[in-house]
């Protein structure tokens, strides 16, 4: 039960199985990476969208990227809140 309070640890099982599954070695570094640069991450999606049509490639893609980001951030800050509730919880 304690590997479910670490979000690092969930996310870090989640990538291994798929990088087990498609045999990639670098997808668990990878999704550490993405995990704890989220909100840099999201930020520069966000500027990306609001460039447009200046883009060199389709602006679906920078809108794509802002919403698959932003699902991250949000899991992210849930996880924390949570984390912080059950810590005060805890210390009461």
């Amino acid at each position: 039960m304690s590997t479910l309070k670490n979000p690092a640890a969930i996310v870090s099982g989640l990538f291994a199985a798929v990088a087990a599954v498609f045999n990639i070695p670098f997808v668990d570094g990878l999704a550490l990476y993405v995990w704890g640069n989220i909100n840099q991450l999201f930020y520069i999606s966000s500027l990306l969208t609001t460039l447009g049509e200046q883009l060199p490639f389709p602006e679906k893609y920078a809108t794509q990227a802002l919403v698959a980001t932003g699902v991250v951030l949000l899991a992210k800050l849930l996880l924390n809140a949570g984390n912080d509730l059950e810590d005060s919880i805890d210390d009461s």
